[in-house]
């Protein structure tokens, strides 16, 4: 019997140490990073308390759980509070639930987008871009606050990571691919503008997709998924697309108040908010891949001059064909910049979609290596930018779909620039790994001190979310039968879900104008207060909660904490 020797042992504890450092270690490390972060950020919001949009999401998952107490918001996207309620049925019912289920989601996220990185970067310039991503400080603010806006940006990014595998290895991952994106949009309906860059992809990589049987399966599946959905919202509606026309409606900035909270028309907003979303380190990378990019483009033009020939004689005068189409991409492009937030937003989108696929057409005989993918995330950047551009509601939370992308194209830039400038060490470049070293420091000192910045900055809510505890306890022993009265209230959304009963939201009346939610400027006039008394009365509301005082002759106020005053009818 031959055994085997104690140096071939070695050798090959040695190479497994070296597979499990190189491929698997990075990951872990990120994962624990996370993790950390996560449960910091979370444990920062359930001291906070929940936001109104969480609210809704715990309300309408105590009703998919069957314990239901009348109020329910179902324009809201309904697969996050489904997710919910299957913990809900499991007895933890609480608003600890969805912060933690949100940070959960999150963590498989980042764990997701590491992988999608992997398909073009090494195990390192992965994990930088992951923990880039997770860090964008727009990012740690929407992270673990109940919303869904970071589950379908999870369900995106891993039904886009299948997508590349079903294109570049097994046509089978196409069968994964349409659902995930279809419960993406089921946890937040913009999400739907992700088939426009999958649209992309697959046209510019058709001829190496093996079966397309299985694009049709995954469709057919996408279906499956969103039926139940459909008969759900014409029982609740009568209107299978109802909830969804908010969200798709006209979004001409000429078409809401200026008075509205969150209106603003600046179609620049993410733009010039561009370094608040991406933080010190994200500018910092910045710089680096401008001149990542320079370099990469001319390097690639020079190693591939017989294409570049080849490209150049299809643009000559004989090649009729590639000068039309020369010719429609400019004027596309000046359609696309002269009417830029003046017409609805998915014509736009549209004009895009054929501009990205032209300028695929016309760039494709340089044969630069990873281009088709390079257009993919530039897509993947430009669908959800034009549209938070365009609408005219805007708040920086919207950065986070964009954010993935963003990532990837500072990674990108990084890779690029640390390949043209080498620092090596046994024939190893080291340049990236410096560099990681170098950026993970400053991002996690930057992460330490900004996770107590998200705490101070909400503390507002959080005193916000104590007064209506404490005087939602009051309000309980004061009139035990409220759960048979009519409840109105600014707050509608934390009230409904505290007194676990059915509060109606309060319009606010200003300058004979009616608006659903916040407004810039809530001082109101006798003309105001007019308006709100004679709205109560018509809907013969019991009592109205509200965040300021208002003169109200049909209804007198019985208690106040801080802000909050409960006016009772007359």
């Amino acid at each position: 019997m031959n055994y085997p020797k104690k140096s071939d042992n070695k050798h090959k504890k040695k190479d497994y140490l070296n597979k499990f450092f190189s491929h698997y270690f990075p990951l872990i490390i990120l994962i624990i990073i996370i993790s950390i972060i996560t449960y910091y950020r979370v444990l920062i919001q359930i001291d906070i308390g929940p936001l109104s949009d969480s609210c809704d999401f715990l309300s309408n998952a105590l009703v998919f759980a069957g314990h239901g107490f009348g109020y329910y918001d179902w324009t809201r996207p309904p697969f996050f509070p489904f997710i919910i309620s299957l913990f809900f049925r499991l007895g933890f019912v609480s608003t600890s639930t969805i912060f933690i289920v949100d940070g959960l989601t999150f963590i498989l996220g980042v764990i997701g987008f590491y992988l999608f990185l992997k398909l073009r970067f090494n195990n390192i310039e992965s994990f930088l871009g992951g923990l880039l991503f997770a860090t964008f400080p727009t990012v740690l603010t929407v992270l673990g606050t109940g919303f869904s806006d970071l589950t379908s940006v999870t369900l995106t990014i891993w039904a886009l990571y299948f997508l590349v595998l079903a294109v570049k290895k097994n046509s089978k991952f196409f069968i994964l691919v349409f659902p995930l994106v279809m419960m993406a949009f089921l946890a937040r309906y913009n999400t739907a503008l992700i088939i426009f860059p999958i649209t992309i992809y697959i046209l510019i990589n058709k001829d190496k997709i093996r079966n397309f049987k299985n694009i049709l399966i995954g469709i057919l599946g996408s279906i499956l998924v969103v039926v139940p959905v459909f008969i759900f919202f014409y029982e609740q509606f009568g209107n299978i697309i109802y909830p969804f026309i908010a969200t798709f409606g006209t979004t001409i900035t000429s078409s809401s108040p200026s008075l509205e909270y969150y209106y603003n028309p600046n179609l620049l907003y993410f733009i010039d908010r561009f370094p608040i979303h991406v933080g010190f380190e994200g500018i910092l990378i910045l710089f680096i891949i401008l001149a990542g990019f320079f370099i990469y483009f001319l390097i690639e033009l020079k190693r591939t001059s017989i294409d570049k020939k080849k490209l150049l004689d299809e643009l000559s005068v004989k090649k009729t064909s590639s000068k039309i189409k020369l010719l429609i991409f400019f004027v596309l492009t000046l359609i696309f910049i002269g009417t830029f937030g003046q017409i609805n937003y998915i014509i736009t989108e549209l004009v895009f979609f054929v501009l990205i696929f032209l300028f695929y057409n016309l760039t494709k005989s340089f044969k630069i290596q990873d281009m088709d993918t390079y257009i993919f995330v530039f897509a993947w950047y430009m669908v959800f930018f034009i549209f938070s551009s365009i609408y005219v509601i805007k708040t920086d939370r919207y950065f986070v779909l964009m954010a993935p992308a963003i990532s990837y194209f500072l990674i990108l830039g990084l890779s690029e620039i640390s390949n043209r400038l080498p620092f090596k060490f046994k024939k190893k470049n080291l340049t990236f790994t410096i560099l990681t070293l170098i950026l993970t420091l400053m991002i996690l000192l930057s992460t330490a001190a900004f996770l107590p910045v998200i705490k101070e900055v909400n503390n507002n809510n959080k005193i916000s979310n104590e007064q209506v505890t404490l005087i939602s306890e009051w309000f309980i022993t004061y009139d035990p039968n409220y759960k048979n009265k009519i409840i109105y209230s600014d707050l509608w959304p934390y009230f409904a879900w505290s007194l676990k009963t059915n509060v109606k939201m309060m319009p606010i009346f200003k300058n004979n104008q009616i608006y659903s939610g916040g407004i810039k400027n809530s001082t109101f006039s006798p003309q105001d207060s007019i308006a709100f008394n004679n709205f109560l009365v018509n809907n013969n509301a019991d009592y109205y909660f509200c965040v300021q005082q208002i003169n109200l002759t049909s209804y007198k106020p019985i208690k106040q904490f801080g802000n909050l005053i409960i006016y009772k009818k007359i």
